[in-house]
This record gives structure tokens, sequence and C-alpha cells, in this order.
């Protein structure tokens, strides 16, 4: 499918698109039964008086076909603002056709434009055309790094721990 992709900021109104999307990557993803997500949740989360996370959309005429969620962090050695990549999707109709690259260029713009000194983004293991994407556009693996995660369970459990 060959398309006009426009990329622009969410606004508050989008939220039943970005759910929609979001969804989407769940299913793709194997993790259906893993969302919780709201569109109130959005509203509250991306727009509120403290946003948590920011989101591009890429359209086509109008239609939203893929996101980016994204967040600032800080890297302590660098003393440097980083920005992290937390979820990347294109509707499966449109991929091929740009939408993923134009959404990851958008972002590095505003990257460079805070003054990050990098970006980071999590890849699932299975996902190939994920990996050969992100190589494509300069990314590398870190070998010598593993991902880490504590669920909710264990940070309550750990957090009632004393000294």
């Amino acid at each position: 499918m060959t398309s006009l992709i426009t990329v622009r900021s969410a606004v508050p109104s989008d939220a039943f698109a970005i759910l929609t999307l979001l969804t989407q990557l769940a299913s793709f993803e194997r993790a259906s039964e893993g969302i919780h997500l709201t569109e109130e949740a959005i509203r509250a989360d991306a727009f509120g008086e403290h946003p948590r996370f920011e989101v591009l959309l890429a359209e086509t005429e109008s239609q939203a076909c893929g996101l980016l969620i994204f967040y600032q962090a800080y890297s302590s050695w660098a003393a440097a603002p980083t920005l992290m990549v937390h979820d990347l999707f294109v509707e499966t109709t449109f991929r091929q056709c740009g939408a993923g690259r134009a959404l990851m260029a958008a972002v590095a713009r505003l990257a460079a434009a805070r003054g990050c000194c990098r970006m980071d983004v999590n890849v699932l293991a299975w996902n190939d055309g994920a990996r050969r994407f992100y190589a494509a556009l300069g990314f590398s693996p870190l070998d010598n790094w593993l991902p880490y995660r504590l669920d909710r369970e264990g940070l309550e459990r750990l957090a009632v721990e004393t000294g």
C-alpha cells in the first residue's frame, strides 16, 4: 500500500485511536490479556497535568495507522537526557510504506532538539522484523545488558521490607 504518511503529536481527542492501536500491538505481541489501558488513563497519563508519556501518531488521510509512545529519562554518566521509545506499532496494512521510519525520524528530531544523548528501545527477541528494522535505522543491541523487571507483586513485597 502506498499512501502519504504524516506524523503529528497526539492530542486528548486521540485517546480512542491510541487505545485501538495499543490493543492491536498487544495482540501482535501475543499479550492481549495484559492490556488494562482505558481512554481515561490515556487522557490522564499522556495529557494530564504531569504527563508520564508522549505519543506521536502516523496518519494517512486523517486516519491513525501507527503510533510511537516515548518518554524522557536521564543518563547520569552523560549528564544529559535520554529518550526511551516504549512502543512503536504500525497497522499491518500500512507496513512497508514508511510509517514506522517516519515515526522514528520524528522522535529522533524531538530527541535532538531536547539535547538527548541517545535513544533506547526494547525489542522482543522473537520479533526478527523489528530487530532488522531498528538495525537498519542504526540501532545496535546491547550485548552486555539484559532487561530485568519487577512486577507489581514483587514491587509491593520489596516496598515493605525494612533495612
